[in-house]
């Protein structure tokens, strides 16, 4: 196995081995493959290694734990990086064997194992008990998911590393956005830059406020559940599409090749807004998609979260 170490670390990892770490890789892809480790708090590119009989190697030096992934492209493995040594299988996204990913491991699987209710109590004791370390951090980045009430409860009792880690920062900036955007509430206008098909500038103002509802579709060509909503969408547009109603379309977190085609392959005819990527996330907190929006015809939030039958029920009876 080849080691490949960053310019000037090797003496310093002799002569402080109580700060080194180990990453001990396994990756099915061909001798050559090139697998990236970097920290995902300051995005640097800390090292590179090789893939040689399925195996790759890192070694290194660090003070404090940090937030790192290892792999390239989208088959890649996040964990927590200390001094120690970890193990890391990208084929089945796993990573374990140093104190805190360990410890971090041993809540997430019973975290995923419980109701949402149950979910948050969990991570909320997690939170506790780790109010200022990257274990908090990421219990904390779960809760967001699973209750935003006691995310926004907890938030101001968390220590500089949770309330700084950059998926916190996130949650926290998107249950505000979620709240500003509420149903009853006037729509937000923001920008999409080339967001038209035809790569001129978009706006929701475009479409929202114009005088008939909307129907306003947060999806991606890679998202599975998306594509599963799209028959409730169409059923929808078919039946009151007209002077008075309207579905748009706006392609979250995707490459716009991937939405044009995506479009044609799924035969979507309603207006469409692309390379929206986090915007939607910015501006109304949307954290998963689909996620659909129904806009009365001056632009207030009627609606949000909609869902299967539910989105015809509910555009029904607002056109009544």
């Amino acid at each position: 196995m080849k080691k490949l170490l960053w310019a000037g670390l090797i003496g310093l990892v002799a002569a402080c081995g109580r700060n080194t770490f180990e990453i001990d890789g396994t990756y099915t892809a061909p001798d050559g493959t090139r697998v990236y480790l970097i920290d995902l708090e300051k995005k640097d590119t800390l090292g590179t290694a090789e893939v040689k009989d399925n195996a790759f190697f890192f070694d290194g030096e660090t003070k404090e734990p940090f937030y790192a992934h290892v792999g390239q492209g989208r088959e890649r493995v996040r964990f927590i990086l200390e001094p120690g040594t970890v193990t890391v299988d990208i084929d089945e996204r796993t990573a374990g064997g140093s104190p805190m990913e360990d410890a971090y491991n041993a809540f997430h699987r019973r975290f995923f194992a419980l109701d949402a209710a149950a979910a948050a109590l969990l991570a909320d004791s997690l939170v506790r008990a780790h109010p200022d370390d990257l274990i908090g951090a990421l219990a904390m980045e779960d809760l967001s998911g699973v209750d935003t009430a006691a995310f926004n409860v907890l938030y101001p009792e968390t220590g500089v590393v949770v309330r700084e880690f950059s998926a916190v920062e996130s949650a926290h900036a998107a249950i505000e956005a979620s709240a500003r955007t509420r149903p009853g509430q006037p729509f937000t206008d923001y920008l999409i830059p080339g967001g038209n098909p035809d790569g001129t500038d978009a706006r929701l103002s475009d479409y929202i406020g114009k005088g008939k509802f909307i129907l306003l579709d947060h999806w991606a060509s890679w998202c599975d559940p998306c594509k599963r909503e799209m028959p409730y969408v169409k059923k929808v547009y078919e039946t009151f599409k007209g002077d008075r109603f309207d579905v748009v379309g706006i392609a979250v977190s995707d490459k716009r090749e991937d939405s044009l085609r995506a479009i044609t392959e799924w035969d979507l005819p309603w207006n469409q807004i692309l390379n929206a990527q986090r915007l939607p996330r910015e501006h109304y907190g949307i954290a998963f998609i689909p996620h659909i929006i129904l806009f009365g015809p001056d632009g207030t939030i009627l609606a949000r979260g909609l869902r299967g039958e539910d989105i015809f029920e509910t555009v029904q009876q607002a056109l009544q």
